[in-house]
């Protein structure tokens, strides 16, 4: 009986995977007709319900995340980098998917920036922006509550087919790749952006 289940939650979750590929397929065309960035976008869509690549990475505080770490959890991949604004306008979305899901055992998020691990610590400690290698003590950077990674030279974000900043990707429970998501693609930010993100989540938490 565990078996024809399983089967029949494959096909399901493969036929939903299907499905949403091609919906993002004919979206991306729409939005970028036949360029480079179209191909770009439609290579890391091919990633979609296939196994995550393998992460073994420590945050800037010291703590240690791998694969193994992170079975059996939904897992919200955040790539920015330092010097982006666009990047920095998405952290307090991020912080909300924190403080609203940071305690469910089956929830991470993690942030892999393209940056040093020396500048993403000196970051965390400056009351100030970041600018290409030059700091700025024009206004406070938002208190980022969730784990924080260097990727310098972007070896994780090429794993993951990366081509645009900044971008997020949703891991399901079982390991899959389920959701290549950039909020210029939805015109979405703020509110809109956490609803659809939470969305996102939840319903992977729930299958």
């Amino acid at each position: 009986m565990k078996l024809i289940f399983n089967i029949i939650l494959f096909l399901s979750l493969s036929f939903s995977v299907l499905s949403q590929t091609k919906e993002d397929s004919a979206h991306y065309k729409l939005l970028y007709g036949e360029s480079d960035t179209y191909y770009a976008a439609l290579n890391q869509l091919s990633l979609v319900g296939e196994d995550a690549p393998y992460l073994f990475a420590e945050s800037a505080s010291g703590q240690l995340y791998t694969s193994q770490d992170l079975g059996d959890k939904v897992v919200l991949i955040h790539f920015w980098f330092l010097s982006c604004g666009g990047c920095l306008k998405e952290s307090p979305v991020l912080n909300r998917l924190q403080d609203s899901l940071g305690n469910n055992e089956h929830f991470q998020l993690l942030a892999f920036a393209n940056n040093s691990m020396e500048d993403l610590k000196r970051f965390l400690a400056q009351d100030s922006v970041y600018f290409g290698r030059k700091w700025a003590t024009i206004k406070k950077h938002p208190v980022l509550n969730f784990p924080l990674l260097p990727d310098d030279g972007a070896a994780v974000f090429n794993l993951f087919k990366g081509w645009a900043y900044p971008a997020n990707i949703l891991i399901d429970r079982n390991g899959f790749v389920r959701k290549i998501i950039h909020a210029h693609e939805l015109d979405m930010e703020g509110n809109d952006f956490f609803d659809y993100l939470y969305g996102e989540i939840n319903q992977l938490l729930n299958e």
